[in-house]
């Protein structure tokens, strides 16, 4: 981790245009702010709530473990997972390390810009206690150790097939309208909003900004956390399963 963090920070303008496109979920708030300027706002939602819904958003958008996928096809096509396999270390660890740092160098700048928003930015108001700041921080360890293996289950397609980035990307776009990016859930239909509190999507995203903004009793908390907690471990499983049974099969491609 500490050389994927030297690197990282060895390309300073890479970082800067990173910390630019973090800002992507934004662009969705504006939406929103147009549809409460011209249509008023939804039940239950202020222009106050969307600015510190999609704040929260912007910093986990940018905790997302995907990009482990892209680093796992890269390698497979061309042959550098051989040399990831001489080493003493299990490639996951070597992949989830190098994203971690990566992300370590890239919120160290992103942060602070977030925090200077929320003192300036009248609309921007979350209620910290301690027990919700502690429920907080191990949703956003939650959300990203999903991620991650979510990410690197699917990364495992590249044993069987060349459409990795393709599977990823269909299975993402599902996740899209049901992590809460596109949209809080709180202002999806009813029978999506159902669907969306048991897949993996909303504890990556849409369940930690929820918490964070008080919008969640004990018995949804309680509920989150245990969906988030299953699908680690059925990833987890599919992952060690996928691996054992990929590895088998590998063949370095290119050159």
């Amino acid at each position: 981790m500490r050389s994927a963090t030297l690197v990282a920070a060895a390309y300073r303008g890479r970082v800067v245009l990173s910390v630019l496109t973090g800002f992507f979920p934004l662009l969705t708030m504006a939406v929103w702010l147009t549809v409460v300027a011209e249509g008023g706002p939804p039940a239950g939602w202020t222009t106050g709530d969307f600015l510190s819904y999609y704040g929260a958003a912007t910093l986990l958008w940018n905790l997302s473990g995907d990009g482990v996928v892209w680093q796992w096809d890269a390698d497979m096509r061309s042959g550098d997972l051989s040399v990831r396999l001489l080493r003493p270390m299990h490639p996951f660890h070597q992949y989830a390390a190098s994203d971690l740092g990566h992300r370590i160098v890239f919120l160290t700048v992103l942060v602070p810009v977030l925090a200077i928003a929320a003192l300036l930015v009248p609309g921007l108001d979350y209620k910290f206690s301690p027990a919700r700041l502690a429920a907080v921080a191990a949703a956003l360890v939650l959300a990203y150790a999903v991620s991650l293996l979510m990410a690197s289950s699917f990364a495992l397609i590249g044993f069987w097939s060349t459409q990795t980035s393709s599977a990823w990307l269909l299975w993402w776009g599902l996740g899209s309208f049901t992590s809460g990016w596109v949209a809080p859930l709180a202002l999806m239909p009813d029978w999506l909003r159902t669907v969306a509190v048991v897949l993996p999507f909303r504890t990556a995203m849409g369940f930690p900004v929820e918490l964070l903004m008080g919008r969640l009793d004990t018995r949804q908390t309680a509920y989150g956390f245990a969906v988030g907690l299953g699908w680690l471990v059925a990833f987890a499983l599919v992952y060690r399963i996928g691996w054992r049974r990929g590895v088998r099969r590998y063949q370095a491609v290119a050159g």
